[in-house]
Formats: structure tokens, C-alpha cells, sequence
């Protein structure tokens, strides 16, 4: 055959062309610094028109709103200090407080956001937590492990809203 040792030769030559897929990393949400120029942050999706509770009602509810999708309004209270993944939204007294995470780690917020005003959108869910994620969570926040409730109100938020006053 005439072809064979031309099919070789070009199965021997070098190719621009990968010889697999390249692989494509997909890092989570960009780590949001600090800055004093921002008076309002949207994250995630478009918050829906329904009506906002406030964090002392979702508090003084929460067992009875069960693993409902909710908007609820607060004030930020903490931030995670290393990348803005989760942060507390807390109301008028202390113990109305909820931990708020971000659908499929999708979106972070500002390291600065404590003390804004927050309106988010997404589940609750009743948590137990572990010592384990007790830690890791006094270790995110510059806490002990004391300062972590072994229960607490958690939201994953699908949109966030916040504003500076």
C-alpha cells in the first residue's frame, strides 16, 4: 500500500493539538476584599417580590417555617475574614441570629460587610452542628470554639442584598 508509510510518518510528526482535553479549573467565587467604596452589593440571584420577614420574626418562626424558602431582612453582624463564604445576619436582640451560606458556594461577599444592612433571599434549615464544624467556623471568625452555638438557624441564601447606611 502507498498510504501506509505516509499515515505513519504523519502519526510520527509533533502536533500543535493537546493530546487531551486541558483541563479546565473552575474556582469558586473570587475572594472579595475590603474596600469603603461600595453603598450597595447584589449577589447571586434577583431577590422575588415576596414579602420580608425580619430576623427576630424568622426567629420567633422558625420552627413553625419549617425548610421554606424566605426573605428575611438584618443587619450583618459577622463575615467570614477569609473570603466572605458564609456571614451571620442578626436582629434586634442577641439571640435572633442565622448563619447565611451561598447556593453551590456561587458568590461571596465584601470582607467589609459587617454592620451594612442585609436583605437575602433563600432556605432555612434547623442545624445541629459537630465540634468539628464548630471549630472550623470559631477558626473562620477569630472565635473559640464557646462562642459558636451547637444549634443554629442556617439559610443558603440564592440572592443577597446589601447596603451601607
Amino acid at each position: 500500500m502507498t498510504f501506509t508509510p505516509f499515515v505513519f510518518i504523519l502519526l510520527l510528526q509533533p502536533t500543535t493539538m493537546p493530546t487531551s482535553q486541558p483541563t479546565k479549573t473552575v474556582a469558586p467565587a473570587q475572594k472579595q476584599a475590603a474596600s469603603k467604596d461600595w453603598n450597595e452589593v447584589k449577589r447571586g440571584d434577583a431577590l422575588s417580590t415576596a414579602r420580608i420577614i425580619t430576623m427576630d420574626e424568622l426567629y420567633a418562626k422558625a420552627e413553625t417555617i419549617g425548610d421554606k424558602t424566605i426573605k428575611v431582612s438584618g443587619d450583618v453582624v459577622t463575615v467570614c475574614r477569609k473570603k466572605g463564604c458564609w456571614m451571620t445576619l442578626g436582629g434586634k436582640t442577641k439571640a435572633a441570629r442565622a448563619r447565611i451560606t451561598f447556593k453551590n458556594y456561587a458568590f461571596f461577599v465584601p470582607l467589609d460587610s459587617a454592620g451594612s444592612s442585609a436583605v437575602i433571599e433563600g432556605k432555612l434549615e434547623l442545624k445541629s452542628m459537630s465540634a468539628a464544624e464548630r471549630q472550623h467556623l470559631a477558626d473562620d471568625a477569630g472565635k473559640s470554639i464557646d462562642d459558636i452555638p451547637k444549634h443554629e438557624l442556617r439559610i443558603m441564601a440564592s440572592g443577597v442584598k446589601l447596603t451601607r447606611q
